[in-house]
């Protein structure tokens, strides 16, 4: 009786590492980096801040979005007009997909159901069903769209419209823009916070982020930063903001709370995308001009680590699965 006890004790310690193993596994994303020069994405494991798999993907690819729940991403490639669908679980190419004249912002719903993506050209959002590959409605935006979210609930879509001075918001369900709100000169990069109530957008021109309202859709404050702010993301519950300054080679650092800027991160040339990981205490930060990319602890605001990428690492857009939240 002692040993059929023992065996059952250690086939259920095995089980119970085996499924820690897996959720461990689970827990450390990939970071999906567009190299806009060398027509290609790096595919990095955020576990051991290495590139494990590069890919050809596209004519210039540019953005990228990962589903929330990891089994989707897509990619943009303006200069091709199309778009690369990927398996986020195989990392392997599924397909690519004509779209339009310039297709370059884009986000994938948290399932990986539906991608939106801009197109710059079009002045339009694209909304594609994943698994038919069809175009199932062009929405209507601003004149060049750049930005694409989707909330975590699937409900809206925020699109930045970058010269209108302008973020549509738009009903998921209806498909339809609900309002307009104006913002700063020419944003391009979007961030919502944790519970969706505020929208943070990058102004290129001005070298301000515009803070609205998502439920009234109206502006609460404009924040001074870096020149030429890009892309953004957020990190310690929401309560740190970092902007990419594109032309001063560093993140600038927004308390969430008192609205204002607080600090500056130097990380490589001329960042452009960045993105959160879901520890909720690192942001990556792809540099276009020296290729790599910077992992940034959020809470010291210090480059951990810097990971050699590809030619033009640009990657814009939300390229880190966060999890279903």
């Amino acid at each position: 009786m002692m040993f059929g006890n023992s065996i059952r004790t250690l086939k259920a310690v095995a089980c119970a590492a085996a499924f820690l193993l897996a959720a461990g596994a689970r827990a450390e994303p990939f970071a999906y980096i567009t190299n806009q020069k060398a027509n290609n994405l790096s595919i990095i494991d955020t576990a051991t801040g290495s590139v494990v798999k590069t890919i050809p993907i596209g004519q210039s690819p540019a953005g990228v979005a990962a589903s929330r729940d990891g089994s989707v991403v897509v990619v943009s490639n303006p200069d091709g007009k199309d778009i690369t669908l990927l398996d986020g679980r195989s990392q392997s190419v599924l397909g690519h997909l004509p779209l339009g004249e310039g297709p370059l912002g884009l986000a994938v719903d948290a399932h990986g159901r539906r991608a939106y993506v801009a197109d710059f050209y079009g002045h339009y959002l694209s909304v594609l069903d994943i698994a038919t590959r069809l175009v199932i409605r062009k929405i209507p935006v601003g004149r060049y769209p750049s930005g694409v979210l989707v909330s975590p609930d699937g409900a809206k879509i925020y699109v930045a419209n970058r010269e209108d001075n302008s973020v549509s918001s738009i009903d998921a369900a209806r498909l339809e823009t609900d309002k307009t709100v104006q913002v700063g000169k020419h944003p391009f990069g979007l961030l919502l916070d944790a519970k969706a109530h505020r929208l943070y957008t990058a102004n290129v021109e001005d070298n301000t982020v515009t803070v609205v309202d998502t439920r009234t859709m109206t502006p609460l404050k404009q924040v001074p930063v870096g020149e030429r702010p890009y892309a953004l993301a957020s990190a310690l519950g929401g309560k740190r903001v970092f902007v990419t300054d594109q032309l001063d080679n560093t993140l600038s650092v927004i308390d969430a709370d008192k609205l204002e800027t607080v600090g500056k991160v130097e990380v490589g040339e001329y960042p452009e995308g960045i993105a959160g990981h879901p520890d909720d205490r690192h942001v990556y930060v792809a540099n276009w001009f020296n290729n790599t990319v910077s992992v940034v602890n959020a809470e010291t605001l210090r480059v951990e680590k810097t990971i050699a990428t590809g030619d033009g690492s640009r990657a814009f857009g939300e390229f880190i699965p966060l999890g279903i939240p």
